[in-house]
């Protein structure tokens, strides 16, 4: 076998582990709805570049038929290949999605390595770890309690947010199924929204049936931010939409406040 055909054989082997490994990765951990979002393309293209490359390059290098301690040297190319996919693999698996947490109005995207670890050991069991399957639809209402909701607001400004705190999750949606008070209908979101951001929640609006049953909230998070579909009824997440949804949301309270001055002047 020539040194070409090595690299080739070496290439072709690591290609297909890649493969099966971003198969988990992009349909589990990075779902494709929040792929761009979580900015899991440059660190896959690392991943893929060191894999594709190191291996496949350092057999082109060294390998030559009949070359005393030939198999040595492929096997620690080998050992260097696979330690730096599990080091690769380990800082996709630390940063991937954990949560999208519905707050009083938006929800919150959270990644495993933002969690709070003392909230995490008080929590129920269900949210003690992060989920190994992809993000998980939880709630995290603030409390209905004075002192504890003072608490709260005192954690957030310390950086330790309610969404960060696995013991405060609560299932989503909720027994009761309300909806939520801050989401904006689709014809609403359509109307303030700009022609790019129109089209693309039209698009997405339009495999879900009936737009009129569907609104629009935000969705944050340390990386960027994006718009959900949810149910008008109960607030459950039907969609993601790949927009900005933040000029539409101040546009449509900028419209209410406008509402409610000229309905303020108009009683007086």
């Amino acid at each position: 076998m020539t040194r070409w055909k090595a690299s080739g054989f070496h290439f072709a082997i690591s290609f297909a582990v890649l493969a099966s490994l971003f198969t988990i990765i992009l349909f589990r951990w990075y779902p494709p709805a929040l792929f761009g979002m979580a900015k899991a393309g440059p660190l896959l293209a690392v991943l893929a570049g060191v894999d594709l490359v190191l291996g496949p390059l350092l057999t082109l290098i060294i390998y030559r038929p009949g070359k005393k301690g030939l198999k040595f040297d492929l096997v620690v190319i080998a050992i260097l290949q696979v330690a730096a996919l599990a080091f690769g693999l380990h800082t996709v698996w630390q940063s991937r999605p954990a949560y999208i947490v519905a707050t009083t109005d938006r929800f919150h995207l959270v990644f495993a390595n933002e969690i709070d670890a003392a909230s995490a050991a008080k929590a129920a069991p269900e949210y003690r770890q992060a989920p190994w399957l992809g993000p998980l639809q939880v709630a995290a209402p603030l409390p209905e309690d004075p002192k504890a909701r003072m608490e709260a607001m005192i954690e957030a400004m310390t950086g330790l947010e309610i969404q960060l705190q696995p013991s405060k999750y609560r299932p989503y949606p909720g027994p009761n199924k309300d909806p939520m008070p801050a989401a904006i209908s689709i014809k609403d979101a359509l109307a303030l929204a700009s022609a790019d951001s129109r089209a693309t929640l039209e698009r997405i609006a339009s495999r879900h049936g009936n737009p009129d049953t569907l609104a629009l909230l935000p969705l944050k998070s340390t990386r960027g931010s994006a718009g959900v579909l949810v149910e008008s009824r109960n607030g459950a997440i039907v969609d993601f939409v790949g927009i900005d949804p933040w000029p539409i949301f101040d546009a449509h309270h900028a419209r209410k406040q406008a509402k409610a001055a000229e309905s303020a002047q108009t009683t007086r």
